[in-house]
């Protein structure tokens, strides 16, 4: 055989196996970095998943009633939250002003807050034309789904004993003789994983220093609340898709809990909804890239 025809037999066959990995489908975990801002996104394959809580589930609302949900497409979830600095990319190439930081805890890699739900979602178009690939805010359904990670338990770590709502002085005194055993193992627990009320410091935190839920995905519970792109119903009944019209002030969900509030705001199924014109300082968001 000649070295010409074993050099072409080789080349063939390099093509041929990197055209079949290129075109394998991704799998759950798998990691890709986005070349404009520099951010990780997660795999998160498709499935079915019940959405909501139990109603035995501790510190639980009326309107997170069970249902099944199928998440019909695969996706790709931002394994951190968006920061102050690949927000402040977009800022300066399109002329905006930067995010506020009123409490001046710093920027750089903690996650950007004072963001209206539409300068979320300009953030989002900004890097879908930057990038040709679509980038948006997660639905509802899509949220809940990454942050469980096939779990059903009210956090992905662990369960909820509830009771930690207040923490006061008085609250403190009252318990004093009460078994504490199952809310000391739940904070315990709480802190490898998420900043809040009770660790944060009364302030945000650099992401990804807390330990990531069982698909890879960081301060899924905790440092910031993080928009969805769908309506809040309190029947779920715009959970699964993006609100139609953009321009609309009507409530949107947002999902995760914050520095600033209670474990049980933290919990997977926990629902709360701002108008998108709020800017605060526990509010930021994440994105998701069609697959």
């Amino acid at each position: 055989m000649s070295f010409i025809f074993k050099y072409v037999a080789a080349l063939i066959f390099s093509l041929l196996v990197f055209a079949s990995g290129a075109s394998a489908a991704p799998k759950a975990g798998d990691r890709i970095v986005e070349p404009v801002t520099n951010m990780s996104f997660v795999y998160i394959p498709a499935g079915k998943f019940l959405m909501g809580s139990p109603e035995t589930e501790a510190d639980r609302y009326a309107d997170e009633q069970q249902h099944e949900v199928e998440i019909k497409k695969g996706f790709w979830m931002g394994q951190y939250e968006v920061t102050f600095d690949q927000y402040d990319a977009f800022t300066k190439e399109v002329g905006r002003d930067k995010a506020r930081d009123l409490s001046n805890w710093g920027r750089g890699n903690r996650p950007v807050i004072y963001i209206k739900w539409f300068y979320a979602k300009a953030f989002a178009d900004w890097l879908s034309k930057k990038s040709g690939h679509k980038y948006r805010l997660p639905t509802e359904a899509e949220w809940e789904y990454a942050a469980r990670a096939g779990t059903t338990t009210a956090f992905s770590f662990g369960k909820h004993v509830g009771g930690m709502n207040n923490h006061s002085f008085f609250k403190k005194l009252l318990d004093s003789g009460k078994d504490s055993s199952a809310e000391d193992a739940e904070r315990a627990m709480i802190d490898q994983h998420a900043w809040y009320g009770q660790n944060a410091g009364q302030k945000t935190h650099p992401v990804g220093e807390k330990k990531p839920n069982p698909w890879g995905l960081y301060d899924i519970h905790g440092n910031v609340w993080e928009w969805t792109c769908s309506l809040y119903s309190e029947d779920y009944s715009s959970s699964e898709s993006c609100v139609e019209n953009e321009k609309s002030n009507a409530k949107r969900s947002v999902r995760g809990g914050s520095w600033q509030f209670y474990a049980k705001g933290m919990r997977s199924a926990d629902r709360r909804f701002f108008a998108p014109v709020m800017r605060l300082p526990y509010i930021g968001f994440r994105l998701v890239r069609e697959n």
